[in-house]
């Protein structure tokens, strides 16, 4: 598969949109085969995609936040709750265990009450 796909992007093409799409196989060769050796691997970034079309769709419907402040609060809390999603089996129950916690004790790190096995890197 990949030998074809390097023949492709090896011919010379006339229209500058293709060109530009060879360009970026040229330019990243060394990241864009990985799925090749590895069947474990998607071809593609459509987890990714579908993983926040939900939240487009909702910004979108709800015309979106109206202040810089809401939009990175609304980034801020989504990106918790997919990544807790991802690590426990109840993130509402985690996310409500670390605002309880949050609540008796203000100055409590959020980070620390949402990933107590996690520390941030500092920088």
């Amino acid at each position: 598969m990949k030998r074809r796909i390097v023949t492709v992007i090896n011919r010379s093409a006339s229209h500058p949109a293709v060109q530009s799409l060879q360009d970026v196989f040229r330019r990243h060769a060394d990241r864009m085969y990985h799925w090749t050796r590895d069947p474990a691997i998607p071809a593609e970034n459509n987890l990714a995609e579908r993983e926040l079309r939900p939240l487009v769709v909702a910004r979108k419907v709800s015309f979106g936040s109206q202040s810089d402040r809401g939009a990175a609060t609304c980034e801020t809390l989504m990106t918790a709750l997919h990544t807790l999603r991802k690590r426990v089996p109840d993130p509402a129950a985690a996310f409500k265990a670390a605002l309880d916690q949050l609540a008796q004790a203000p100055d409590a790190d959020p980070f620390t009450l949402l990933f107590p096995k996690t520390r941030p890197k500092r920088t």
